[in-house]
């Protein structure tokens, strides 16, 4: 597993696969929400899926890497929705102030 091009495929994998079961239990409002979050999870899963694999001690085989990738995706998907709430809250507070 040394070839950079299959070790990115099975990143991108694991991160679709994460961002359809985040689709499943969290879905999204609006369809720019399923694209913000889709990005997230695209970009973040390949990124951060070797930190993941060594945190959650996953096998450093292709399946934990696919693992890894998923997981990640999962969750940013669910970190980018909560995030979102949690500005629009802060403005509305902010505006009600004034």
């Amino acid at each position: 597993m040394t070839d950079p091009a299959f070790v990115l495929l099975l990143k991108v994998i694991g991160a679709a696969a994460g961002a359809v079961l985040a689709l499943v239990f969290v879905p999204p409002r609006t369809l720019q929400g399923f694209f913000r979050r889709g990005a997230a999870a695209l970009i973040s899963g390949p990124i951060f899926a070797p930190f993941v694999q060594a945190w959650a001690g996953f096998s450093n085989d292709a399946d934990g890497l696919i693992s890894a990738a998923c997981l990640t995706a999962f969750g940013s998907w669910w970190l980018m929705g909560t995030a979102v709430r949690i500005i629009r809250g802060w403005q509305s507070k902010e505006l009600s102030e004034d």
